[in-house]
């Protein structure tokens, strides 16, 4: 297009757009210049020095005025930090805060909201996050960790996890790329730690995996055994949680798998009573699974070690479990002497659940052996002990399967003088039905 079509292609346009817009304002040759700077949080500010100067002045005051304003006074102030930020050349920082400021307020555990953002919180966060950016561009990686490090514990303190976690994983970022170990540890510990509390089982699994895995290269001499063991252990609670999440599935093989993790880390950690504790539950899932062959040793070895300790209740337990696979092996005379011990300790201790499941068990195990006196002795010293564990625990079903078991019992022992009477004798057996007694038999 020629200079001469241009130039009537304009005056055309002009013609045209003059009844709508009888002022034509003429185009600006240069950029217009503030006469007075811009007024209001953050107007030229370029580092974090100059926007924590602002807070002293006349933001510091604007927080005063607020406090006890209405919610819109609030809103108000932290679109302002926003924008503060933004103009400062802060863009990263301006969008962590804009989710943190505007996002829904975190729950607690117990599911109540927490309050919104104060001032001085949003203050807080500004900083915090102002000072990560800069010192980032300036290559000052101790403060880049200790602001997201501050930003994190204090996210923890208001109960945050998951943006408590958000931070920390920008500082395991950082303590990767430098090559720093005791720090990617420890925040590989915090990690861990809140997907834990937010039973994420499977992510802590995997953070905390890490962390001791260092921890056995940097905790490597005796000198570090506390804190080689407090890193096992930390791990070995999330392995006794996934095992238990499994037993509750009945996923049993699953749960097996972890209580041994579990009970490899306590044994790492020297946790005596913590590689008990996986002994008996390893040996239970298998008793459940009915492969008492393999249930054994672990039951055994718990036995030995509650004997040493003095541990009684423990012992109990062991004895019960013992019991029962024995039972499974069909070593009846074996799980009766386990079943008589587990019931001697319930009675020391003084342990009414304990004794009354004892007296139970040791009356079936007699009915099926046909020792039917001694099954209705056991049967009826669980129905003596059953009410009053019903009263502590609320379960009425206990005493409804008690009676029917005692009844059962009678009747078993009785079975011989019912035979007896109705090859031998009827009109015997007649007047026990008459008068409900029973004669009585050599």
């Amino acid at each position: 297009m020629t200079l001469k079509s241009k130039d009537t292609e304009t005056r055309r346009s002009v013609r045209t757009a003059a009844p709508a817009a009888p002022h034509v304002i003429q185009p600006a040759c240069k950029k217009p210049v503030r006469a007075k700077p811009m007024r209001g949080p953050g107007a030229h500010l370029t580092t974090p020095g100059a926007l924590a100067s602002s807070t002293s002045d006349e933001m510091l005051l604007r927080m005063h005025a607020m406090a006890g304003q209405p919610p819109q006074a609030h809103a108000k102030f932290r679109e302002e930090v926003c924008v503060q930020m933004l103009m400062g050349g802060y863009v990263q920082s301006f969008v962590d805060m804009f989710y943190l400021t505007h996002r829904p307020p975190p729950v607690d555990a117990a599911g109540t909201p927490s309050m919104g953002l104060e001032p001085a919180e949003m203050e807080f966060l500004r900083d915090q996050l102002v000072t990560a950016e800069h010192s980032k561009r300036r290559g000052e990686i101790p403060e880049v960790l200790n602001a997201f490090e501050s930003l994190a514990t204090y996210c923890a303190e208001k109960q945050d996890i998951k943006t408590m976690i958000f931070f920390y994983e920008k500082c395991l970022e950082i303590a990767r790329v430098v090559k720093d170990p005791m720090c990617e540890m420890r925040v590989l510990s915090k990690i861990g730690e809140g997907f834990h509390s937010l039973l994420d089982l499977d992510k802590a699994r995997e953070f905390l995996e890490q962390h001791v895995a260092i921890a056995q290269v940097l905790y490597e001499h005796e000198d570090d055994s506390i804190m080689r063991s407090e890193a096992f252990m930390q791990l070995a609670k999330v392995y006794w949680d996934l095992g238990f999440e499994y037993e509750r599935r009945q996923l049993l093989d699953d749960a097996i798998d972890y209580y041994k993790k579990y009970l490899d880390c306590a044994s790492k950690a020297s946790e005596l009573e913590a590689v008990g504790e996986a002994q008996l539950k390893i040996g239970m899932c298998y008793n459940l699974l009915v492969q008492p062959s393999n249930a054994l040793p672990f039951i055994e070895a718990y036995l030995v070690s509650c004997q040493n300790s003095g541990h009684l209740e423990g012992e109990g337990k062991a004895c019960a479990e013992l019991a029962t696979a024995h039972e499974n092996l069909g070593n009846k005379q074996l799980s009766i002497e386990f079943l008589n011990r587990y019931a001697s300790i319930a009675a020391q201790a003084d342990n009414l659940i304990n004794q009354a499941d004892a007296c139970r068990r040791l009356g079936h195990i007699y009915t099926a052996s046909q020792n039917f006196q001694r099954a209705r002795e056991m049967h009826e010293k669980n129905y003596e002990l059953t009410p009053a564990v019903a009263a502590g625990t609320g379960d009425s079903t206990a005493m409804n399967s008690a009676r029917i078991n005692v009844g059962a019992a009678r009747a078993n022992d009785r079975l011989a003088v019912l035979l007896s009477l109705v090859k031998e004798d009827f009109r015997g057996l007649l007047e026990w039905k008459n008068s409900r007694i029973a004669p009585a038999v050599d």
